[in-house]
């Protein structure tokens, strides 16, 4: 008998305990009386989204004087003008599509330091609509035979009037205002 008592001791305790557990105080975040939309701010910057295009050359007609130079295109006539399709049996061609998106450019002067430009960062200011993106270049400590042109090609979705402001490293290098 005594133990069918303090079993059911045990149990009426463990359940009196489970029930109390669910309770909230003031200083609790998730109590009823709080309000947590008030306590958030919204992050005004977020992740650009940048698709890769590969598959193009810079034309020989167009000389880059500039440690790194941007184009903004937004149109398949000024994109002609400056890009060759380099198309070998094995690789794709990747098409930007000038209705929905805008195609950033970087290139440099020619170099025999096998030298590749990448996007390091890009972001949107969702306030005001405007585009950050950062851009570094790496190259060869050796020296090669040909000279080459580095080239980097990115897609970006149009969203109306924009700011891009594009940095080498974290340096300002140039602010392009495009009405898309």
């Amino acid at each position: 008998m005594h133990v069918k008592l303090i079993v059911l001791a045990v149990c009426i305790m463990a359940t009196v305990s489970c029930a109390n557990s669910g309770t909230k105080t003031e200083s609790d975040s998730t109590a009823a009386g709080s309000d947590t939309t008030l306590n958030v701010e919204p992050n005004p910057n977020s992740q650009l989204e940048v698709k890769p295009i590969s598959g193009y050359f810079l034309k020989n007609t167009i000389t880059v004087n500039d440690s790194l130079t941007f184009w903004l295109i937004d149109n398949q006539a000024s994109f002609d003008s400056l890009f060759g399709m380099a198309k070998t049996m094995n690789n794709t061609i990747d098409k930007p599509d000038f209705g929905t998106q805008i195609v950033v450019a970087a290139t440099m002067p020619p170099t025999f330091y096998g030298t590749q430009i990448q996007l390091e960062s890009a972001t949107s200011d969702n306030a005001n609509n405007n585009a950050t993106l950062h851009f570094v270049a790496t190259s060869n400590p050796s020296r090669g035979s040909a000279s080459t042109v580095p080239l980097w090609l990115g897609a970006v979705p149009k969203t109306g009037k924009s700011t891009f402001q594009l940095y080498t490293g974290d340096h300002l290098t140039k602010t392009i205002t495009t009405q898309q």
